[in-house]
């Protein structure tokens, strides 16, 4: 075989020997040669011809036939150009092997020029007889999808001029040794794009810079590093240097500054370095390259300024720096660059203005400045940019108007001023824009009303004024836009119907009038827009039927008509929608069944009917959607049965029952669906246990089968065979059993409630760091035993709830790990020991927002770290054993000072996950997430606290509700108590305070709950516009001092005794000093020795009076420490802020 094949190639030479003398020669006969036009018919027969590009090759003359090229005066074929096309398959494909082509078109002889790119070799190796054919200066083998080694025989064709191997579209061409390549001492153009150079010796760039002629070098996508780059240990030649003027090595891996050896290349005209990995600033010596016409250092990591030597670049007719990380302003001396005509410095880090001398660019066709940090004004002189066709700021800061300057670029093709802060309202001089093709206004401060004068951009056909406050109605010139194909009108404050004018759109494809006022209902007319696929009305007031003539929309895919006021039935005109992919009827009021004809809409991947009325079964068909990926049929009042038929949705992702009133089991068969990834049976009635099937879904990732009448219990493996599985919600169901232990191998696990069950035993300690938990709720079940230790390791948990349980024990120092903790709800079990087990470590701080641990057994006094909790808006630590005072230091929590920090409370994501029982009003009131952001409360009732409440807690302006009762509190009520003025529910009810009430107290205009009973207050009730509203005589009982309304006991109108007079002499004065001074005498033994006699004689006052002292001074220090520590955070900085 291997002597055949050298007998073959010895013979080749031969042939060739001579061939230059051969194809000299005159031709006196025909004006194709046979020989050459049998090849030519051999070579056809190795192709599948799909394109036809073969259909010329009839008859006897061949020099005629598409692609064929012949020499004029001996007829010998010299050029074969049979380029294909991937994109629109007018492509060759290869029947056999790459040989036998190769064989015949060896017999071309005079070949020089030979053409086969973007045509299917069907994954061949690239011969080497191709380096046989060395009369060839032109060689393009282009995306032929030739595999594996490039031959190093291609180095024989030494009259190359140009040869292009790129391999952009299949990637499989490789080159582990570039020798080969210095030999093409021709070579002009060499294009190896696609060509995995990733083995290539390090010296690839010498090899290249021993080809004299080189001129045009694209090395894009080769896996190309810095070890190719030429160093120090590897000089370039400066013959490449000097004669480069196309350099493309884009889509590769280059790291660092731009290489050096780049300000050398004098002759370039081009250089493209887009989408490497090249960091730090753009060199000052990038302005030497004087001959430059077009730069592109687009998707790297560039930072810095853009260097002012640019301006050197007086050739420069394209820049792209776009995708960096470019900082500072944009130069003043950009005006330089008189011969740009396209700029784009988009997704950068740019700030400042825009400078008005970007309006000397005078031949700048393309300006894009989008997603940068630019602000001011669009400046005036941009109306000087007369050849400007497309301008793109989109996703900057520019404020101020649309200026008439941009209205008046006459060859305006494109405008995208969206994400900005524009204001006031569109011009109208806006009709001058007559070649405006695409318009994107959206997402600014736009306000008024669309100008009638838009419906004279005649070759609109794009336009989007989305989330914007346009008003008023859709201008009816807008039907002029005969061209316009799309348009977005989306969340603005339109009014009014949808206008005949829009429906005369005849080439429209695409409309959204999402989230307006629009009103009346959906006309008939809408089926004019034949050629319409995606229609959005979402967001409106349209009511009324949905039309029958929507069946006429033929090519719609996508339909939303989600969150109006529709009602009727689903129309079966939908049903005729054969090409609709995406329906969403959602949040309306539509009623009747599903149609049995939704089977008809094979093509659907999403269909959301939740939050209507619809009623009767989910019908059978629905298994007939095969391409369905997300079902959501969520709040209506479908009953039966889940359809068995729903096995068949193989591609199915997400399915949503939820709210409904379906019954019986869920089909076992739903667990053949590979790819569900969501389930919500939620609220149903499905008196089932525990879907076995569910273990099957090994990559399924929310389960939500809460409030669905589950019993039995959760199977132990569940966390093994749900490795994906991230929220598990099962509350207000049936099941018991212990909870898995296997939960706590759930990587990915972040959501996690099991409340209002049946569970029994402990909480599983087996916790491990790292995992993702961010919700617990294990409340409301019957669990026992200690707090896990383990659990205190879930670093990222934000809310736990254990609440309504019989857990018991001290905490110790279990939950002082959690840094990121935002609600702990211990209430309703036994847990025991002294608070600080729990205020203390990192817990404190940060996040803590609900501190709940009501009705427990600790004891002990309320340590003064509490005050510390700088975001904390609800604390309740009723009904414990707590004993000392109240901190005066709670009248300092921010949250419940400073009513601007409000709408803070409920920005985090996880808030979504809290809910909570508090006891307001005397019952138990539930807060979910709607409502508990927006509540603060302090209870502290039913406790043995003592002293006086803190005139302090007088500057909790934003306080809700302040719950102190059942305690020893004495002394009297703040004076200035009025000054809580957010005070809804107050009790201090069941205590020992005294004094009279104060008058401050009718200036809470908000109170709706007052209990001041069973204390020793006196004197009258304060009178009030808010205080006369509560007229329960309840609220003041066991105070049988106090008089006045609602009480039935009035005041008295006795008047104090006047002031006696002064003394008449100075003998009576001198008398009244002398007593005086007896009384004051007599007063100070009696005072002295009642209290220190007592104290000597009476030893359980002594022992009392020296506690209480040891108590005042243990407080002094506590409160000593604290502010010292305080301090010493304040200087030496909080780690845990860096």
């Amino acid at each position: 075989m291997r002597e055949t094949f050298h007998a073959m190639l010895v013979l080749v030479a031969v042939l060739f020997f001579g061939a230059a003398e051969f194809c000299s020669g005159r031709n006196t006969g025909l004006s194709c040669i046979e020989g050459e036009r049998e090849a030519l018919l051999k070579f056809k027969l190795c192709f599948n011809d799909l394109s036809d590009m073969f259909s010329s090759w009839k008859g006897n003359d061949c020099c005629e036939w598409r692609g064929v090229g012949c020499d004029k005066s001996s007829g010998h074929v010299v050029s074969l150009q049979l380029k294909g096309s991937i994109s629109d398959g007018s492509r060759l494909h290869l029947i056999d092997g790459v040989e036998e082509v190769v064989s015949v078109l060896l017999k071309l002889r005079c070949l020089e020029y030979l053409d086969l790119s973007g045509n299917n070799l069907n994954s061949s190796v690239i011969p080497p007889f191709f380096g046989l054919m060395k009369q060839l200066s032109y060689l393009n083998l282009s995306s032929v999808n030739f595999k594996g080694r490039i031959p190093s025989e291609l180095g024989n064709l030494t009259r190359l001029r140009v040869l292009d191997l790129s391999d952009k579209f299949y990637r499989r061409l490789k080159v582990d040794d570039v020798q080969w390549i210095s030999h093409l001492s021709s070579l002009q153009q060499l294009d190896m794009s696609g060509v995995n150079l990733n083995h290539a010796s390090s010296n690839l760039f010498q090899v290249l810079g021993r080809l004299p002629s080189l001129t045009w070098l694209s090395l894009i996508s080769c896996s190309l590093k810095n070890c190719h780059l030429p160093s120090r240990n590897h000089p370039l030649n400066f013959t490449l240097l000097g004669n480069i003027q196309h350099l493309d090595l884009s889509r590769n891996f280059f790291q660092g500054p731009i290489p050096t050896f780049l300000q050398n290349m004098t002759s370039l005209i081009s250089l493209y370095l887009f989408h490497n990995e090249l960091s730090g600033s753009i060199p000052d010596s990038i302005g030497q390259l004087s001959q430059l016409e077009s730069i592109d250092l687009s998707r790297n990591q560039l930072s810095e300024s853009i260097p002012d030597s640019i301006k050197q670049l007086s050739k420069l007719e394209s820049i792209d720096l776009s995708s960096n990380q470019l900082s500072g302003s944009i130069p003043e001396s950009i005006k330089q660059l008189s011969k740009l005509e396209s700029i784009d410095l988009s997704s950068n880090q740019l700030s400042g203005s825009i400078p008005d001398s970007i309006g000397q660019l005078s031949q700048l066709e393309s300006i894009d400045l989008s997603n940068n940090q630019l602000s001011g004004s669009i400046p005036n002189r941009i109306k000087q940019l007369s050849k400007l066709k497309s301008i793109d700021l989109a996703s900057n800061q520019l404020s101020g108007s649309i200026l008439d300057s941009i209205v008046q670029l006459a060859k305006l093709e494109s405008i995208d001023l969206s994400r900005n802060q524009l204001s006031e309202s569109i011009p109208d001089s806006i009709k001058q824009l007559s070649k405006l093709e695409s318009i994107d206004l959206s997402n600014n401060q736009l306000s008024g009303s669309i100008p009638d004068s838009i419906g004279q951009l005649s070759q609109l056909e794009s336009i989007d004024l989305s989330n914007n406050q346009l008003s008023g109605s859709i201008p009816n010139s807008i039907k002029q836009l005969s061209k316009l194909k799309s348009i977005d009108l989306a969340s603005n404050q339109l009014s009014g119907s949808i206008l005949d004018s829009i429906v005369q759109l005849a080439k429209l494809e695409v409309l959204f009038l999402s989230g307006n006022p629009l009103n009346r209902s959906i006309p008939d007319s809408i089926g004019q827009l034949s050629k319409l696929k995606c229609l959005y009305l979402s967001g409106n007031q349209f009511s009324g039927s949905i039309p029958d003539s929507i069946r006429q929309l033929s090519e719609l895919r996508k339909l939303s008509l989600e969150s109006n006021q529709l009602s009727g039935s689903i129309p079966d005109s939908i049903m005729q929608l054969s090409k609709l992919m995406s329906l969403d009827l959602s949040s309306n009021q539509l009623s009747g069944s599903i149609p049995y004809s939704i089977a008809k809409l094979s093509k659907l991947k999403w269909l959301d009917l939740s939050k209507n009325q619809l009623s009767g079964s989910i019908p059978d068909s629905i298994g007939q959607l095969s391409k369905l990926k997300e079902i959501l049929l969520s709040s209506n009042q479908l009953s039966g049965g889940i359809p068995y038929s729903i096995r068949q949705l193989s591609m199915l992702r997400i399915i949503y029952l939820a709210s409904n009133q379906l019954r019986g089991s869920i089909p076992d068969s739903i667990g053949q669906l590979a790819k569900l990834k969501s389930i919500d049976l939620s609220d149903n009635q499905l008196e089932i246990g525990f879907p076995k099937w569910l273990l099957l879904q090994n990559t399924t990732t929310m389960v939500d089968l809460s409030n669905a009448s589950i019993s039995g219990p959760l199977p132990e493996n569940i966390g093994h065979m749900m490795p994906m599985l991230r929220e598990l919600y099962l509350k207000n169901n049936l099941m018991n059993g212990s909870i898995p232990k296997s939960l706590c191998n759930s990587k990915f696990l972040g959501a996690l409630d099991l409340s209002n069950n049946m569970f029994s035993g402990s909480i599983p300690n087996c916790w491990r760091k790292n995992q993702s938990f961010n919700f617990i709720d294990l409340s409301s079940n019957n669990l026992s035993g200690l707090f896990p230790s383990t659990m205190g390791l879930l670093s990222y948990l934000f809310v736990l709830h254990l609440n309504n349980n019989s857990l018991n024990g001290e905490l110790h120092m279990a939950l002082k790990s959690f840094t990121s903790l935002m609600v702990l709800d211990l209430g309703e079990n036994k847990f025991s020991g002294n608070l600080t087990s729990i205020v203390g470590g990192e817990i404190s701080n940060h996040s803590l927002k609900i501190l709940r641990l009501r009705k427990n057994l600790f004891s002990s006094y309320i340590p003064l770290e509490l005050c510390f909790f700088s975001r904390l808006q609800i604390l309740d630590l009723a009904d414990n054993n707590l004993t000392g005072r109240i901190p005066p230091c709670f009248g300092k929590f921010p949250i419940m000072v400073n009513a601007t920090q409000l709408m803070k409370r409920i920005t985090d994501d996880y808030w979504n996950w809290a809910h909570l029982k508090e006891v307001v009003k005397g019952r138990y009131l539930e807060y979910t997430r709607k409502t508990l952001g927006l509540e603060s409360s302090i209870d502290l009732s039913s406790n043995n606290l003592i002293g006086s409440i803190p005139e302090e807690l007088i500057f909790l302006k934003d306080l809700h509700i302040l719950n102190l009762s059942w305690n020893h509190l004495s002394g009297k009520i703040p004076k200035k108590i009025g000054q809580m003025e957010n005070l809804e529910s107050l009790d201090f009810s069941q205590n020992g305070l005294s004094g009279t009430i104060p008058n401050s107290m009718s200036s809470l205009t908000k109170l709706s709950h007052l209990n001041l009973s069973y204390n020793n207050l006196s004197g009258p009730i304060p009178t009030g516009h808010q205080l006369q509203t509560l007229e329960d005589p309840t609220i003041y009982a066991g105070n049988p001092q106090l008089c006045g309304a609602p009480l039935l006991k009035k005041c008295s109108n006795d008047v104090l005794p006047p002031p006696t007079d002064n003394f008449k002499d100075n003998d009576e004065g001198a008398i009244t000093r002398m007593w005086f001074y007896i009384v004051v005498m007599l007063g100070f033994a009696t005072g002295f020795w009642g209290v220190v006699g007592t104290l000597i004689f009476v030893k359980t006052w002594r022992y009392a009076y020296f506690q209480w002292v040891d108590d005042v001074q243990h407080w002094i220090l506590v409160v000593i420490t604290l502010k010292v520590a305080r301090f010493k955070k304040m200087f030496n900085g909080n780690p845990n802020d860096q």
